[in-house]
């Protein structure tokens, strides 16, 4: 249940004891499996219980070393604040290549973990690390043959050695950079420098072990380099131990959730408080972290971590439910306050009874209002209602409304793009606005295994769900303090509405995608201004526009990343998109309008200016987001610094760079050949994004119209022997298809022969 967050991602621990290796996550048959004989399986199995048994081994060390340590007479009678023992281990690979930085302070090595204090981590608690290293150039025969040689030569020499292994761990005095007293220092970490003590670089051996103990690692800082002198250093390996904090263990987050659900029957602003808050740190640190890393990951720790992660959405379901009956709590109460409804006697006709329904709303009506004031009495703020009780609750919806919409960013990243299917994000297993959550809840616990792995909620689950609730609380809460009927929403804003009006959204657009006709994609409110997500960027062609002679040097290969302030649709990365040039003119501005045609029209007059003169594809996208970075790559851009497609400071904040993988320029021949290599016979141009363009075709020589017919011009007539070399490649192509009782052959249109009998 251990676990270990670095730089935004949880990382999900691996059993000591190997349990949670699964067979199917490494391949192996059931044979295998039944055997006990799954070569990876038990690879890995063997590689985790390895590294068990050091940690037990590094625990005993550390145990002896701490006891030397408070042996020595400056600390005599002092207090032993740290403890022998490790809860995770977290194993680095290290390789030295060109793109490492310089150590920032003397320049004398190449930093491939810069400085740093480790975080996360029980104070005074023990740090031990074991280290190896691999050379790069020998085979494993010949290291499995030296290893023994190697082992002694690392001992004879290990009081000698300073710089022989190519690696090095240097350390520096930073007072603060962790601990207790962390927090005084403030946010700059570099400020617990002390600039006046050098720091100290050693190279050590492979295998060998090195420890900071007690409150070592709270003031001094450490990195990793590798030597300057040592072109192939090799692969270093490192199994870092350590003691995390008990907010790291899975144990710990369910435990807290068991309690506060044993407390369901508490009311008031410190408990709601509570519960929401728990509730965020669950769905963001845990559920969607374990998620977010793709089916491999799920797969490979399922074993480990199945049960774990069913509890989280067993929870997670039960204060979403909370959360609803909350909400419902001080909506109730709101109503009564202001008599909404007003009285059955007097506001009904001929005193007609009202229905069960009605009745039992306004008993839970009565039952909320009575509630609310007893929490306001015991709180002392009776006066106060809609800022003790109503705006805390709004604040935090609106809390995890923007958590929710950060983790959507975050799973639609660039990056996922270039990675292999089973490492992408997996949907997140909730289920929102569901009437019968307490069933579903109940099966659950009953064992029931269809849709375990998934949490419920009755409440609307987008961002824009969240802050209409978020307003409605407000509002409620200011029709309880003023008993105004006016103040309370004029219509219910729950989620119910937004939710119908995204689902008629959604079908609308998945009945626009699916109609295949290129002049027909055109829709809804901007035609040439669409989204990353719009559907048509999967269903039809593009060009991108791009002025003269930056198109050439693109498709010449000179050009091999293509600048623009905005990121590629994710559905084109990979796709062949055509250039298009138009003559050279002011930088950001486009030298055509939003529709160009070459079959006639008002369009018309922009298709001399435009020439397709090639196709590229992109591979992937680079984000720049600094200065230094862009300008860095302007030998493959071929932006220069002054150009006004340049970064501009103050201005500039993020710009984007396609990468130019396979690219083609056209040959000078005629149009409409439709050969592979050819120039497509476009007919129109429509502007879908900035510079993207969508192709639309209109393809004559298919066509049954016979005034399109008579549009079909021949330039050449081919001779009978070219005929002939070409026939077979002519019958599979656009000159011998019939159309119309008629079939086309060299241009002409000729009498469909009729067969003998």
């Amino acid at each position: 249940g251990t676990t270990y967050k670095y730089l935004g991602l949880r990382m999900f621990a691996h059993p000591w004891n190997g349990s949670g290796v699964s067979f199917s996550s490494q391949n192996a048959t059931k044979k295998d499996e039944e055997n006990d004989n799954g070569s990876n399986s038990l690879t890995i199995r063997q590689a985790v219980q390895t590294i068990g048994d050091l940690n037990t081994t590094l625990t005993e060390r550390t145990a002896h070393h701490l006891e030397n340590l408070y042996d020595k007479p400056r600390r005599k009678g002092r207090r032993r604040r740290g403890r022998a023992a490790f809860d995770v281990a977290l194993i680095n690979k290290m390789i030295k290549t060109n793109d490492l930085k310089d150590e920032p302070v003397t320049k004398q090595g190449k930093c491939t973990v810069s400085w740093h204090a480790d975080s996360c981590l029980e104070h005074y608690s023990t740090i031990a690390v074991y280290h190896t290293i691999f050379p790069h150039d020998e085979k494993e025969e010949e290291e499995e043959e030296e290893k023994e040689e190697r082992k002694k030569k690392s001992v004879s020499n290990n009081s000698s050695s300073s710089s022989s292994s190519g690696w090095s761990v240097a350390l520096r005095v930073a007072h603060d950079s962790e601990g207790p007293n962390a927090s005084k220092r403030g946010k700059d970490i570099e400020s617990s420098v002390v600039a006046d003590t050098p720091y100290i670089a050693t190279s050590l051996p492979s295998g060998s072990v090195y420890y900071l103990l007690d409150d070592f690692n709270h003031h001094h800082q450490h990195a990793v380099m590798a030597d300057n002198d040592n072109e192939n250093p090799g692969t270093r390996f490192s199994s870092t131990h350590r003691l995390l904090r008990e907010g790291h263990n899975v144990q710990y987050v369910l435990d807290r959730c068991k309690s506060s659900c044993s407390n369901f029957h508490k009311k008031g602003s410190k408990v709601w408080r509570s519960e929401q808050l728990l509730l965020s740190d669950m769905e963001s640190e845990w559920i969607r972290q374990f998620y977010v890393q793709g089916a491999a990951h799920r797969s490979n720790l399922w074993k480990a971590w199945g049960e774990f992660m069913l509890s989280l959405l067993r929870y997670w379901s039960q204060l979403e439910t909370r959360t609803k009956q909350t909400i419902d709590l001080l909506r109730y109460a709101a109503e009564e306050q202001c008599d909404f409804g007003g009285c059955a006697s007097s506001n009904e006709p001929n005193n007609v009874v009202p229905s069960r329904a009605e009745r039992k709303l306004r008993e839970k009506r009565k039952k909320a209002l009575s509630t609310v004031d007893d929490i306001l009495k015991r709180g002392g703020g009776g006066n106060s209602a809609d800022q003790i009780l109503y705006e805390p609750l709004a604040i935090l919806l609106e809390e995890r409304a923007t958590m929710r919409h950060l983790w959507k960013k975050r799973e639609k990243d660039h990056v996922f793009r270039r990675m292999n299917d089973e490492d992408k994000p997996l949907p997140v297993p909730f289920t929102f606005e569901v009437t019968n959550v307490e069933e579903m809840i109940a099966n659950k616990k009953a064992g029931m295994k269809k849709n375990e792995e998934m949490g419920y909620s009755s409440l609307g689950g987008s961002p824009e769900q969240l802050r209409c609730l978020a307003n409605n609380l407000r509002k409620w809460g200011k029709a309880y303090m003023s008993c105004d009927s006016a103040d309370l929403p004029a219509v219910f804003e729950n989620d119910d509405n937004i939710t119908s009006t995204k689902k008629k959204q959604d079908d609308q657009e998945e009945n626009e995608s699916s109609v295949a006709v290129a002049a027909t994609t055109i829709d809804d409110t901007n035609e040439h201004t669409k989204d990353l997500d719009w559907k048509g960027w999967n269903n039809q062609k593009f060009g991108l526009e791009m002025q003269h002679p930056w198109a050439g040097h693109l498709l010449d290969g000179r050009k091999t990343i293509e600048t623009r302030a905005y990121d590629l649709p994710p559905s084109l990365l990979g796709k062949r998109i055509e250039i298009l040039e138009t003559r050279k003119g002011k930088a950001g501005v486009s030298s055509v309008g939003n529709v160009v045609s070459y079959v006639g029209g008002e369009e018309e007059k922009d298709a001399a200016i435009v020439k397709n003169i090639g196709w590229c594809v992109f591979d992937r996208i680079i984000v720049y987001e600094d200065r230094e970075t862009f300008e860095s790559d302007e030998g493959q851009h071929m932006v220069l610094k002054d150009s006004g497609y340049g970064w501009k400071d103050g201005h500039t904040k993020k710009l984007y760079g396609w990468v130019v993988g396979k690219c083609m320029r056209y040959e000078d021949k005629e149009e409409g050949s439709c050969k592979p290599g050819d120039i497509p016979p476009i007919s129109r141009l429509v502007r879908r994004l900035r510079s993207l363009f969508e192709l639309q075709f209109e393809d004559l020589h298919l066509s049954t119209d016979d005034s399109k017919r008579e549009n079909i011009t021949v330039k050449k007539k081919p001779n009978s022997k070219t005929f002939q070399k070409r026939g077979k490649k002519r019958r599979n192509g656009y000159h011998d298809r019939e159309a119309g009782g008629n079939s086309v052959k060299h241009g002409k249109m000729q009498p469909k022969k009729k067969k003998k009998r």
